[in-house]
């Protein structure tokens, strides 16, 4: 998504060309999706079982990249569909021949599902229950009797289950553990860096790593066990790699050749320990150019003597201590700050933010407008309107905007794919074989879209909806474009509705989402300059790559807000607060830190939580405050750089207080 938004990214082509690029596992992923994906139409159409478009697009939804959350989102979304089911045969028994009861039912459910996505622990169960409900409730107008919807609200089990239980046995008979994802992603991040490293050119891909990186703690925390199972790489590895990473923002641009050897000969021994290599030998060989780095440092080099240089080789050498010791599933080897937290059942604002019942009224706002319009044009075809709304309806307009472009570009491209098979290829389809393969083919291309990252992944379910809706219509070869074209129609609406309500009622603007994760980041900065705490520094990671992704999204918001903040209230650059970030690593880093600058980092700690809490409000960025460093620094080289470390960490404060987006 940053790629799309960045002034002076890349271009479309060269986004497109590195989100379809072949990587570790991608070819693996594609083929599972694909095969389960044929399976399913098969036995739809052997057993004559409805909706076979539904039942395919089921296995792309909960496919995720490893068994244990695919077995996970089948369980929990086979559990949502069960619950709908018992709920809409109950309400039926009230509110079946009724409108008046009926349509505010709808309503109503709508509006519990959006808001308790948002606001629920079990959010995604009861969002999905509720999409069935409504979905359901819907088809009341075209079914002839009673005793039919109940048949087909019966069906509706069926349809879920069948795609969910084959997903999950190839899964859990080809898939891999979390374990797996993790080594590959970690690995590709150590070997883009070791490259960078040696074209110096390290500083423009830091978000793109962070962005991989921190939905991997969540990952491993989700899929922990209690066996206590040894691993290679766990959350420790991953967030000393995550601290690194924040280090090089402040690492000069300009290295002499020899100190970037020494970083890539530390990322390449990590990378062979992770590959198997011997970790003693690897470890031997580290420890003595950090030796040599480090005694550098007493020499008139003030590149080699830089704080951010110390840091950082310091910073490599324990990633590489940490995956030469091996880490324990359990959590084991955990710094201190990361024990367990137990999650609570409703975020901490669920019932004081206005914004999660404005978005959940906005939301059924659109879809109450679908229910109505395709109703009052006796035009039902067009009921993909209503899954089109559940569907795009984002927290805020720039995530909504951009899911619509991937929604409408998808159903377009998936649409096309299916009118030309209905034309040309289907009239020559004899038997369910040869349907088979062309399924597999077409849901292969959709799966290969489907794996890439967040900025293209949406368009590649649309593909597979899109041409599942249009080719898979009944249970002979399908002829009618009609079909197809009402269901396009229909996801164009959904997706017009959506962009009008949201950009006329309580807009929301990805700005604001831009300004609580700074104001996150700059309280977790502020606990690591207090307190040094381990699960302060993660904090940090976790809120600039969430401050990135709204700064991506807010561009893609073009000028659909009329709305501007006051200049007085500007929140601070995000690339000045990533600097100020990697020098308050700089700063608490162990080869650096000394006792006799607690009290100035403790000041300036003071400074960083108030301008958290005035960013919050809108308030203009106090003045950067004049740190009281010993008269006299300490002696030898050490305490040079300690001083230095913090007269940069002052500097890049003072950048934050003036530089605003």
């Amino acid at each position: 998504m940053t790629a799309f938004s960045s002034p002076g990214g890349s271009g479309i082509s060269e986004i497109l060309a590195a989100e379809l690029a072949p990587r570790e596992g991608r070819w693996e992923a594609s083929s599972r999706i694909a095969i389960a994906t044929t399976l399913t139409v098969a036995i739809a159409m052997t057993f004559r079982i409805p909706e076979a478009a539904y039942m395919a697009y089921i296995v792309f939804l909960i496919s995720k990249d490893d068994r244990s959350a695919t077995v996970t989102s089948g369980i929990g979304g086979l559990a949502a569909v069960t619950l709908a089911v018992l709920v809409t045969l109950g309400l039926s028994l009230v509110d079946l021949d009724e409108p008046a009861l009926r349509i505010p039912a709808m309503a109503l459910m709508t509006f519990i599902a959006m808001y308790t996505t948002r606001t629920f622990a079990l959010g995604e169960l009861t969002y999905l229950a509720g999409f069935v409900i409504v979905l359901l409730h819907s088809l009341i107008d075209d079914v002839p009797s009673t005793e039919v919807f109940t048949r087909a609200t019966l069906w509706i089990w069926v349809i879920a289950a069948v795609p969910v239980a084959i997903t999950v046995v190839m899964h859990a008979l080809f898939g891999h553990d979390i374990q797996v994802t993790v080594r590959r992603a970690v690995r590709k991040v150590l070997q883009e860096l070791k490259d960078a490293l040696i074209q110096e050119d390290f500083l423009r891909p830091l978000p793109q790593w962070r962005r991989t990186l921190v939905p991997l703690l969540e990952a491993k925390r989700a899929a922990e066990r209690e066996d206590d199972q040894p691993v290679r790489i766990g959350n420790d590895a991953i967030v000393r790699l995550l601290d690194a990473l924040t280090i090089l923002e402040v690492v000069p641009a300009t290295l002499p050749a020899r100190i970037r050897e020494v970083w890539s000969s530390q990322v390449g021994a990590c990378l062979r320990i992770i590959d198997g290599a011997d970790p003693v030998s690897s470890e031997r060989a580290s420890t003595r150019e950090r030796t040599e780095l480090n005694e550098s440092a007493g020499t008139p080099d003030q590149t080699a003597s830089s704080p951010a240089v110390l840091a950082l080789t310091d910073s490599l050498f324990n990633l590489q201590n940490v995956l030469a010791q091996g880490e324990r599933s359990g959590g084991a080897s955990q710094p201190p700050g990361h024990e367990k937290v137990r999650r609570a059942l409703f975020v901490p604002d669920a019932f004081t933010n206005p914004s999660h019942w404005q978005f959940a009224l906005k939301t059924t706002l659109a879809v109450m407008a679908s229910y109505a319009i395709y109703t009052l044009l006796d035009w039902p075809g067009i009921r993909t309107a209503i899954v089109t709304c559940f569907f795009v309806a984002l927290g805020s307009l720039g995530e909504t905007v951009h899911k619509l472009i991937l929604r409408l570009s998808g159903a377009l491209i998936g649409g096309v794919i299916a009118g030309l098979c209905i034309v040309f290829v289907l009239p020559h389809f004899t038997d369910i074989g040869q349907l088979s393969i062309l399924i597999a083919l077409v849901s292969l291309g959709a799966a290969w879209i489907a794996t890439s990252s967040e900025i293209l992944a949406y368009a590649g379910l649309q593909i597979a909806f899109a041409f599942f809706l249009g080719i898979l219509q009944d249970y002979s070869p399908a002829t009618d474009l009609t079909v197809l074209r009402d269901r396009v129609v229909g996801i164009v609406l959904g997706n017009v509705l959506i962009t009008i309500v949201f950009t006329s009622l309580w807009p929301e603007s990805a700005r604001t989402g831009l300004r609580s994760a700074l104001s996150e980041a700059m309280h977790s900065l502020a606990r690591v300059l207090k307190e040094n705490a381990a699960e302060a520094r993660t904090r940090v990671a976790q809120a600039l790559t969430k401050a990135e992704h709204f700064r991506a999204l807010s561009s893609l918001e073009l000028r659909l807000l009329t709305t501007s903040e006051p200049d007085a209230g500007a929140a601070p650059a995000l690339a000045a607060v990533e600097r100020m970030a990697g020098a308050t690593f700089v700063a608490t880093a162990q080869p650096v830190f000394l006792e006799s600058n607690a009290k100035a980092l403790t000041q300036l700690g003071d400074w960083m939580e108030t301008s958290a809490d005035r960013m919050a409000r809108h308030e203009k960025l106090p003045d950067v405050p004049d740190v009281e460093l010993p008269d006299d620094p300490s002696p030898g080289t050490r305490g040079r750089i300690a001083r230095r470390a913090v007269e940069q960490l002052k500097s890049e404060i003072g950048d934050v207080a003036s530089a605003t987006d």
